[in-house]
């Protein structure tokens, strides 16, 4: 006879691995500075933005922003991106698209759980970024202000729902 017992596990979440698609990354400012407007310049450009990642040569349709992605990961209990290059401040105001994927990480680097679809709100410090927005500032230690540690539980039910 098979029987299934659900029983609580707990895990120790160290990180939250963000993968998210930007839309417009000229929405960020990076020290003070708009960041780079891809569509306007055809594709071409890096953006300023800490934890850019290209992942392609090129873009494949004409938002021409699809060929980076922001890669943070961040400590949780702190709210500090340990990704961040030192010194360099943010205002995020990313529009993501139905573009967010997330792994909450344990201390051996390994995927406690996973989540993927709107923008959760512990992604949204700043202001209410209704499911579509990351909205955070950056101090120039790699912190998040207003970060909220208690909502990785939320984000964790929220996929489990």
């Amino acid at each position: 006879m098979k029987i299934t017992i659900n029983k609580p596990t707990e895990f120790e979440a160290v990180y939250l691995k963000v993968d998210a698609g930007v839309r417009y990354w000229e929405d960020a400012r990076v020290n003070g500075i708009r960041d780079v407007d891809l569509h306007e310049n055809k594709g071409i450009g890096k953006p300023l933005m800490p934890c850019a990642v290209q992942i392609k040569e090129e873009p494949d349709y004409n938002i021409y922003s699809d060929h980076y992605r922001w890669r943070p990961i961040i400590a949780i209990e702190t709210g500090r991106i340990v990704n961040w290059m030192q010194g360099i401040t943010a205002n995020v105001h990313y529009k993501v698209c139905d573009d967010f994927i997330c792994d909450i990480i344990d201390e051996d680097d390994i995927a406690i759980a996973s989540y993927d679809g709107y923008v959760p709100k512990i992604m949204c410090p700043a202001e209410d970024g209704y499911g579509d927005y990351i909205i955070m500032n950056i101090d120039e230690n790699g912190f998040i202000q207003g970060w909220n540690k208690e909502l990785i539980e939320k984000l964790i039910k929220e996929e489990e729902d």
